[in-house]
């Protein structure tokens, strides 16, 4: 099951993340921004993957010890694109924040089937999440964006290497 969907999966995002502008090297370090929305891909990754029946308990053990930093490179590449310097500057202040963190872990926590947010939680954290510039971090980070596809192309690797039929 990994194995497809790397395989039906993986040369479509391939071609046309190649297909995108390559980055300079020596770009600098990651950001909070780049970390936060890193781990969220990767957990989000995971959750998909667990609900999978054929993926060999081997493939699983695997696949949760994906470290979040597996798309971190790419996920900055991502927001530096699509973010202007002040966007970037006021999310990298809020997510470097203790506040930022903790509104984060809320929002992480969305959707989560045992330890969901609460209805006072979502109700303070709603306008922080959609802000214009945080609505732009979450669109171009998202599954369904085309950044997406620059950083799937960082993850498919790393997936790979969890498959055993392959």
């Amino acid at each position: 099951m990994l194995q497809d969907i790397i395989k039906t999966g993986g040369a479509a995002l391939l071609s046309i993340a190649l297909s995108c502008p390559a980055w300079a090297a020596g770009a600098p370090p990651a950001s909070q921004t780049a970390k936060a929305m890193a781990s969220a891909y990767v957990a989000d990754f995971k959750d998909m993957l667990r609900d999978q029946e054929d993926i060999s308990p081997p493939e699983r053990a695997c696949i949760e010890r994906i470290p979040d930093t597996a798309v971190l490179d790419a996920m900055q590449d991502v927001i530096a694109a699509t973010l202007n310097p002040n966007e970037l500057d006021q999310l990298e202040r809020f997510y470097a924040s203790p506040e930022g963190q903790r509104v984060f872990a809320i929002y992480r926590r969305w959707g989560d089937k045992e330890n969901p947010p609460s209805d006072a939680e979502l109700e303070e954290i709603l306008p922080l999440i959609k802000s214009k510039t945080q609505t732009k971090l979450f669109d171009a980070t998202s599954f369904q964006s085309l950044g997406s596809i620059k950083v799937m192309d960082a993850f498919y690797p790393v997936l790979a290497r969890c498959s055993l039929s392959g």
